[in-house]
């Protein structure tokens, strides 16, 4: 048979890595009805559904689980292909290594940051570019959390959000004791942006009555660490957020007892990037800075 409409196999393609014909359409800069356009004339020509159609949301079919891969890996060796023959005019090392990073700003300011010192270090020549705030299309390489049940096939996960109290040690020997989990209910507990997470976790030790005392909702964690490390409640902080201010004993974690949450820290490459220079140092550098974070904190 004849090969379908380029177009149609490339908007395919991206939606079903992506899990989305918003996110195709940003990425390919189209807009999202001609996405749909595209992928209906291509189930049209190859006589069959690729997806599965819901609200909202698409799930590739059996059938199209194995053309969105094939297709997958053809334009990855296309580009791959392409890229290599751009730098067939001129050393590799003499185009400039600029990598364009977007980062989750509670990841970037509470654990990243002080580690991009040990990156430049072992790489000088890579000049990064980080923002906070951005489409993930336009960044070479997007840090980003998000709930499970969204994370595409386009997202790899770094790490699960893995849950723990964390609180001033002063607290510790204060007038309230917090001998078990159930005490905790007794102080003023800080809430990021809804209170699930504590009710959840609680639940999870047992606790039936999940009220606390007192709370405050706040929603940066960057500022919720900080009411931590002053003393004025109990956060619930996941092991990234945590891990230095827990290494400093500006915090301490007052029960062992740690729970994930249907969430994480997730690593999303732009598709064309192909084999840029530096973006392959900083990926394997940064695999490697959450490998030793998962050791130091125990997390399996």
């Amino acid at each position: 048979m004849a090969l379908p409409s380029l177009n149609g196999m490339r908007a395919f393609e991206a939606a079903a890595r992506l899990g989305s014909v918003k996110d195709a359409a940003e990425e390919l800069h189209l807009t999202p009805s001609a996405i749909s356009r595209h992928i209906r004339a291509l189930e049209r020509n190859l006589g069959q559904d690729l997806f599965e159609r819901g609200f909202r949301q698409i799930t590739p079919t059996t059938r199209g689980s194995y053309y969105a891969r094939s297709l997958s890996e053809a334009f990855e060796a296309i580009w791959r292909a392409t890229d290599d023959v751009s730098l067939s005019d001129g050393p590799r090392h003499s185009r400039a290594q600029r990598v364009r990073v977007l980062c989750v700003p509670a990841v970037l300011n509470l654990w990243l940051a002080d580690r991009l010192p040990n990156f430049r270090r072992l790489h000088p020549s890579v000049d990064l570019e980080i923002s906070t705030s951005g489409k993930r299309a336009n960044f070479d390489l997007a840090i980003v959390d998000e709930f499970v049940y969204k994370a595409g096939p386009a997202l790899t996960l770094l790490i699960p959000l893995v849950l723990t109290p964390v609180c001033a040690p002063s607290l510790l020997n204060g007038p309230v004791p917090l001998r078990s989990p159930a005490d905790l209910v007794n102080h003023h507990l800080i809430h990021e942006c809804e209170s699930m997470r504590w009710r959840r976790w609680l639940e999870q030790e047992g606790v039936s009555d999940t009220t606390p005392k007192s709370s405050t909702t706040l929603d940066d964690c960057t500022l919720i660490m900080r009411e931590a490390i002053n003393g004025a409640g109990i956060a619930l902080a996941d092991t990234m957020m945590a891990q230095d201010f827990l290494e400093q004993g500006k915090l301490v974690a007052p029960f062992r007892a740690r729970h994930t949450y249907p969430a994480g820290i997730y690593l999303h490459q732009r598709r064309s990037i192909g084999n840029k220079p530096g973006t392959g140092l900083f990926q394997d550098w940064l695999l490697s800075e959450v490998a030793d974070h998962k050791r130091v904190m125990a997390i399996a």
